[in-house]
């Protein structure tokens, strides 16, 4: 404990330090990586530091997968790769999100690698978000501690699948289940149909009927005669007409006694039942083989409670609890309150023993539930200090990194004149650099609460004298959690991107949830961008975060209010709404500016994946770029402080200064996925992209040219998707793109390739050619061959080397030239 916290306060320490003294620079893509659980599944979601749109994946090997994306932001050339990791549990595989290096052309690539294999999708999750759905996996990220995403009203267990029925137990003419279906639960069960006893092949578990008649559909193909069962209602049904019928006493169960939570008077153990009088009449004669059958779930329920399996118990017993009435049915009514006791679940353990004693309300059975429902009333204070003596949760993360990155041009220029050609050669190194980079991730989780410390930072070193060294600190904050109460916080460098937050600020955060849906935060700080800008800004603001109040559906409404030198910059109000189910995805957000009264954003995405797996993607988005501000009136200007303008113009010249040179961007996308076969998918996406006038920006001392209007730029491209084709782990990647605008007209070829070699070993060769023409005649030609390498020595360590060879020649009607360019990286990253 102490070693940890002096830990965290060192990391906390340096954040602090490196956050006053560190040198803005270019903001990295991933922003953070979280695992959460949703109803029944493991969700690992990925965050970025812009806005992001998913648009399809394809799996590598059973453990791996190539996510295709398209950023909102303007793209940029990587410099080096990026990376986000969390660590194995023996409940959860680890898992690693790399962006790796690639020029600026959309789409973008994200590779996803777990450390075991792995069943699992891909979906969007907002708008600078991705998640990776592993089906069924939820109560593995319980065991292993993440976060849980309350779903109100949902059962985890309560509905299943009945694929098929038999007239007898040998049943003849079972059909296999199909393979996206592995990871569930197939058990068989009975029932009692016309006075017959019918045995069924049921699959599970689903949280709602919305999931299991989804998962129907796609099973129809197979089980045409599937339906959807109730196992709540089912299991009602059985305990009350058990409850109804007189019956022996039943056997007290074998298990040992839970311990008490709460110091109280022993409770003497229940005598041995005495034989039953000969007047007790039998319970009512159920098949012999439903007895036999629920006599072997009690004894599975009762050794997995004895291994410390309350999951596998109570999974046992629900099976046991949908079969008709029989001996077993009361015994197991009260087994399951012990098993949802040992399961932490305390509320779900008060109203199994309460619908014990509704139903079975006299016996020495009922005398036992009564006891423990005494001793579970008197157990809130004795459950938190039980808690604080169980072992809290300390890990430390990260990785360490150092790349290379190598560049050198030669330029070869023809010049046409009416009587001579001249020649010219230029040749220079361009890039020399060494990019150091830490990322460290700081976790304390007790009986009380969830900290952690995240720390992120690079450092790039130039060995070119016209060209600087900077620091890039990207985050470095502290997050609080409150679980016995409803508090929460982040404080320090972080990323916005919701609620109508800057991009990225100095703040903090703070929250209190009056439901577990319902939660209000208060937020303040300091905007972080990456420009050279001489004036001061503050904001404050509030959200509400509404998270499943109605089902499946996540959203806030906020408002923020940002000065600038003193004077307004930005006033705002907005509302933002998600929508996620296993088949569709739906996000959309406003932003008004009350001050300017003008709109500065307004989006909407989504996506919808048929039972076939073909699936659609939509995008419309329309904003101000940059957004809205008093601030932007600097741009163009001798000066890059507002306090210097009021010096020659009011406030309102220069707001509407700002509204004036603030351009509109529109974005919209329609993109389709659909498999052909096992190995293979197509995609197929059209783009449109409208930007108006830019101004010119200073960024890291590098100036970027003011840029008309770029018209209406649209785009086809169309993907061509392999993978598995010649092994366990390979991908090829095919795409042809059509670029039409006002201005130019171009034409993009690629190839790239991933191929694992033996275990440790990656090798992604790519190919690409660019040719465009402009209204003005000139063209360009570029091809672009390029090569990979990743050496794994051991699961915590990899080398990688990056070379890529750019060949480009441009030709007017009076000159051409030729550009050759080498780029070379290498490098290594450690996982700590």
């Amino acid at each position: 404990m102490r070693k940890f916290n002096s830990i965290a306060a060192w990391l906390l320490g340096a954040a602090c330090a490196l956050l006053l003294t560190a040198a803005p620079a270019r903001a990295a893509i991933l922003d953070e990586i979280e695992v959460l659980r949703v109803r029944d599944d493991a969700v690992v979601r990925i965050k970025f530091s812009l806005r992001v749109q998913y648009l399809r994946h394809t799996l590598i090997g059973d453990d791996a997968a190539n996510v295709f994306v398209q950023f909102g932001g303007p793209p940029t050339d990587t410099t080096t790769d990026e990376q986000l990791r969390i660590p194995e549990t023996q409940a959860f595989p680890g898992v690693t999100v790399i962006y790796p290096l690639q020029v600026a052309n959309p789409p973008f690539r994200i590779v996803v690698r777990f450390s075991r294999p792995t069943k699992f999708t891909v979906r969007a999750a907002g708008p600078n978000a991705i998640d990776l759905v592993v089906p069924g996996a939820g109560p593995q990220v319980t065991a292993a501690r993440a976060r849980f995403v309350p779903v109100p009203g949902a059962e985890a267990q309560r509905f299943a699948i009945r694929l098929q029925t038999f007239a007898d137990r040998a049943m003849e003419g079972q059909r296999p289940v199909p393979a996206e279906f592995q990871d569930y639960t197939v058990f068989t069960s009975q029932s009692r149909i016309d006075s017959r006893t019918r045995y069924e092949l049921l699959l599970g578990y689903f949280a709602t009927a919305e999931d299991a008649e989804r998962a129907r559909r796609r099973l129809a193909s197979r089980f045409p005669d599937a339906t959807v069962v109730d196992l709540q209602q089912r299991r009602e049904e059985v305990l009350t007409a058990a409850a109804a019928a007189p019956s022996a006493p039943p056997p007290a169960p074998t298990t040992p006694a839970v311990p008490a939570p709460v110091p109280v008077p022993a409770v003497p153990p229940a005598p041995a039942p005495a034989a039953p009088p000969a007047v007790a009449a039998a319970p009512p004669p159920a098949a012999a083989d439903v007895e036999a059958q629920a006599a072997q779930l009690l004894q599975k329920a009762r050794a997995a409670l004895d291994a410390n399996n309350a999951e596998a118990a109570i999974e046992a017993l629900n099976q046991l609890l949908t079969l008709p009435p029989n001996k077993s049915t009361e015994p197991a009514q009260e087994l399951i309150g012990v098993a949802r006791e040992r399961n932490g679940e305390i509320a779900k353990a008060r109203s199994e023993y309460t619908l014990y004693l509704k139903l079975f309300p006299q016996g020495e059975g009922a005398e036992r539930v009564r006891q423990r429902l005494a001793k579970l009333e008197a157990a809130p204070a004795a459950e938190r200090a039980a808690a604080r003596e169980r072992p809290a949760l300390k890990t430390l993360t990260g990785t360490f990194s150092q790349y290379y990155f190598g560049g050198k041009t030669r330029i070869d220029n023809v010049f046409n004149t009416p009587t001579t050609v001249d020649r010219s050669t230029f040749t220079a190194t361009d890039q020399s650099l060494l990019v150091s980079s830490i990322d460290l991730n700081g976790r304390y989780r007790g009986a009380d609460a969830e900290q952690r410390v995240v720390f992120r930072d690079s450092y790039n070193l130039s060995f070119l004298e016209e060209r600087g060294s900077f620091n890039r600190l990207n985050a470095a904050y502290y997050d609080y959690r409150g679980l016995t109460n409803a508090l929460s916080a982040r404080l320090g460098r972080q990323t916005g991107l919701s609620g109508g937050l800057p991009g990225r600020f100095d703040g903090g955060i703070v929250g209190y949830g009056f439901t577990p849906s319902v939660r209000l935060n208060a937020v303040g700080g300091v905007p972080v961008e990456f420009t050279n800008i001489d004036s001061k800004r503050r904001f404050v603001g509030a959200n509400l975060d509404m998270s499943g109040v109605f089902e499946r559906w996540y959203g806030n409404v906020f408002g923020i209010r940002q000065t600038v030198d003193g004077i307004l910059d930005r006033e705002a109000v907005g509302a933002e709404v998600r929508y996620l189910d296993p088949q569709t995805t739906m996000y959309a957000v406003v932003d008004y500016d009350t001050s300017f009264k003008a709109l500065n954003a307004a989006s909407l995405q989504g996506s919808w994946t048929s039972a076939g797996r073909t699936s659609v993607n939509l995008l419309w988005d329309r904003r101000r770029a940059p957004t809205l501000g008093t601030l932007n009136a600097v741009f163009g200007q001798p000066t890059t402080s507002i306090r210097d303008l009021l010096a020659t113009m009011s406030e309102d010249e220069i707001r509407q200064l700002a509204k004036t040179i603030t351009a509109v961007a529109t974005q919209g996308l329609v993109g389709l996925t659909t498999p052909l076969n096992e190995h293979w998918q197509f995609g197929a996406d059209a783009r449109l992209v409208k930007v108006g006038a830019l101004p010119e920006v200073v960024v890291n001392g590098v100036t970027m040219p003011a840029q008309p209007a770029t018209g209406n730029v649209i785009s086809y491209s169309l993907q061509s998707i392999g993978s598995n084709l010649y092994s366990s782990r390979d991908s090829s990647v095919f795409t042809v793109m059509l670029v039409n605008g006002p201005t130019y007209d171009s034409w993009l070829l690629t190839y790239n390739n991933v191929t694992g070699l033996f275990e440790r070993w990656s090798f992604e060769p790519s190919l690409r050619y660019y040719h465009q023409r402009d209204a003005t005649d000139v063209k360009l030609a570029r091809v672009s061959p390029s090569l990979r390498l990743s050496w794994r020595p051991t699961q915590a360590s990899v080398l990688e080397l990056d070379y890529l060879l750019e060949r480009t020649r441009t030709t007017a009607p009076t000159m051409s030239d030729t550009t050759t360019r080498h780029f070379l990286s290498i490098g290594y990253r450690l996982d700590l």
